[in-house]
């Protein structure tokens, strides 16, 4: 189909919603007129009407449109002739289309109460509006006044000609945009201080709105109640933090569009849905912060985790001879996954069971300008009834690192909360930690649990224990990077 046709995203959406089809030629037939039948069955699937059935109001109907038909009479939009018959295989002229759609639109009570005049002041730009039915007048009205029709390049509206199959999508598309929430505009400005804002100008309020990020940079938002009039691409000029904003209609059955974001170098987000304030209307803002620390190039922080121990070095043997080792990593792996899964990128100072030396094990997160450092451990004590969870940053008595610290109270939280272990506190630890001392950036070391207290070894080797203890640390990192795809109402 050409893409030049006005006609064409119109046909695009009802096709991808099911409405219309093309010829089994794979031809679509825009210039083709439509019979009264099969408009009436697509205005019954646009607007998604339960089918009617037992009642039988007009005896020419045949079982291909039956249903809808009776139907569409049922919602009121639609009547027969005077001898009785509907006539199926008629062809629907502009005129009825008109006092269909209106009806279809629930705005039958505004065409009815207006005043001859006001008919008339609508009807006077088109040359031919005496050949416009004295009933069909105040609905055609209505329908131009809604923007549903116009007339054509001569001034015409041509009310007793048939519609076309192009000019039913238009016209359907058209209400279809007018009752749902579509883009605007799109807004950016990137001279704030600290990050980039995009905002997308909504016609109406959406339903349900929801975020997702991927590591390499691709914010995605999707509202339901929405239709694109046309899919976007617009370049975002003058920005580190996002390069390109895009939407495309995503689904029909419920109505969902999605935007994307290309971003660029970036240290989190802030998604929002906003009611109308200060003179603007419904809108989804997002604040895209900058990031000035970190690897060089674009993406998101990048979280450096390191399960300790491995190799020749198996760290804490427990009760019934479990090595730490072996728990740290079963951890790792699994909040590396978490992490990505939540956008952000992950580097592992081990993968798979070897040892690496600690100050390798720094040097390798320096080099790499990692933005946060997170080791995994698990504990050990002569007395076998300690337990509980401690989370280390790096300090003595007289100084220390804030930024660690708020990030060992983070993950020491979120850990307590997602296992139920006895709090140890976050704190700094006795001896000079390697991985924490000569690290370059905010770094915490997480001691999970004991594998000297029976009962904790027992949970520390469950699949379900390692999950949970991985999404707390999970958490608490995310909490101290302010890292979140909730989509918020408000602007703080």
């Amino acid at each position: 189909m050409d893409g030049s046709l006005p006609a064409h995203d119109a046909i695009t959406f009802l096709s991808g919603a099911g409405i219309i089809s093309g010829y089994e030629d794979g031809s679509f037939g825009p210039g083709d007129t439509l019979k009264r039948g099969q408009a009436t069955k697509m205005l019954v699937l646009w607007q998604s009407v339960p089918l009617v059935d037992g009642e039988y109001s007009f005896p020419d109907l045949d079982d291909i449109y039956r249903e809808y038909v009776e139907t569409a009479c049922a919602e009121g939009w639609i009547t027969g002739f005077a001898d009785g018959r509907f006539k199926a295989y008629s062809t629907l002229t502009r005129q009825q289309m008109a006092i269909i759609m209106v009806r279809a639109m629930g705005w039958e009570e505004v065409a009815l109460q207006l005043s001859g005049p006001e008919v008339e002041g609508v009807l006077s730009v088109f040359s031919d509006q005496a050949d416009i039915s004295d009933v069909a007048r105040p609905y055609v009205a209505v329908a131009v006044s809604e923007g549903l029709f116009g007339g054509d390049g001569e001034g015409r509206f041509n009310p007793k000609t048939g519609i076309t199959r192009a000019q039913f999508c238009l016209v359907v598309f058209r209400g279809e945009l007018s009752i749902r929430a579509v883009i605007e505009e799109v807004r950016s400005a990137s001279e704030h201080p600290d990050k980039t804002r995009v905002v997308f100008d909504l016609s109406r309020a959406p339903d349900a709105v929801t975020a997702s990020v991927t590591p390499d940079g691709i914010l995605t938002i999707d509202y339901t109640g929405g239709v694109v009039a046309e899919t976007l691409s617009q370049a975002i000029d003058g920005s580190a933090e996002v390069t390109s904003a895009g939407a495309r209609q995503l689904a029909y059955n419920p109505r969902t569009v999605r935007i994307t974001l290309d971003l660029g170098r970036y240290q989190t987000f802030r998604v929002m849905s906003l009611a109308p304030s200060e003179g603007k209307g419904y809108r989804i803002a997002v604040d895209i912060y900058r990031r000035v620390a970190g690897p060089l190039g674009d993406g998101p922080p990048l979280i450096c985790i390191d399960p300790g121990h491995g190799g020749d070095a198996t760290g804490a043997i427990g009760v019934s001879g479990t090595k730490e080792k072996d728990i740290n990593l079963a951890i790792s792996l699994l909040l590396a996954q978490d992490l990505r899964k939540a956008g952000l990128n992950v580097i592992m100072t081990r993968e798979d069971d070897r040892a690496v030396d600690l100050h390798e094990r720094a040097a390798f997160a320096n080099n790499a300008m990692a933005s946060l450092f997170v080791s995994v451990h698990n504990n050990a004590s002569g007395d076998s009834d300690s337990n509980g969870t401690e989370t280390f940053f790096w300090g003595t008595s007289t100084e220390w690192s804030p930024d660690g610290q708020q990030l060992a109270d983070a993950i020491q939280r979120n850990l307590l909360e997602a296992i139920g272990s006895v709090d140890r506190g976050a704190k700094t630890h006795w001896y000079n930690l390697v991985v924490l001392a000569e690290t370059e950036m905010t770094a915490a070391l997480a001691e999970v649990g004991f594998l000297t207290n029976a009962a904790e070894e027992a949970k520390l080797v469950t699949a379900a224990y390692q999950q949970a203890a991985a999404q707390g640390i999970t958490n608490g990192i995310l909490e101290y990077l302010d890292w979140s795809t909730k989509v918020y109402s408000t602007e703080s």
